[in-house]
């Protein structure tokens, strides 16, 4: 099966080769992700419409990018769905130490989080359109900020992807 013969949305639940989680990004350009070095570690990935590349949020730990063939659909509530695939990630997995968790409502966890980012689609635009009716616009912003930082495990996604 060629690479682009599947494809995967923002928001998916997929199994990866680290194991299961929530498709955050799906770029079709060229950038740089965030590797664990330093403030300025980054991996050059490419990416195309024919290959693209996809940023999962991990369930038990950080993201990592992967191609579609290391890829396959799952379920994160499901005991008896996919938990892993063959294959390598692009990228390594970046985990840094963020506080998303700490600026979102009390009893929130990764596990809701990675849940409320695939029910919207895995898009911060989503977040922020849904949020805004419970909160004024700026606070929700906030919130999809820090509940993007918490499904990627850094804060260097931001003005990137």
């Amino acid at each position: 099966m060629s690479e682009s013969a599947t494809r995967y949305g923002e928001g998916d639940e997929v199994a990866t080769p680290d194991g299961r989680g929530v498709v955050a990004a799906v770029l079709t350009d060229d950038f740089a992700f965030p590797q664990g070095g330093g403030e300025d570690d980054y991996a050059d990935v490419s990416a195309s419409d024919d290959q693209p590349a996809y940023v999962v949020g991990l369930e038990t730990v950080g993201s990592a990018v992967y191609r579609a063939s290391a890829l396959e659909a799952s379920n994160l509530e499901d005991d008896d769905a996919t938990q892993s695939t063959d294959g390598d990630a692009e990228t390594d997995i970046v985990d840094e130490d963020v506080n998303g968790l700490d600026d979102l409502p009390e009893g929130w966890d990764r596990d809701s989080v990675l849940e409320y980012w695939s029910s919207i689609g895995g898009s911060w635009e989503e977040c922020a359109e849904d949020l805004t009716d419970e909160f004024e616009d700026e606070r929700a912003k906030e919130h999809c900020s820090a509940m993007k930082d918490e499904v990627l495990r850094t804060q260097r996604w931001r003005n990137r992807f």
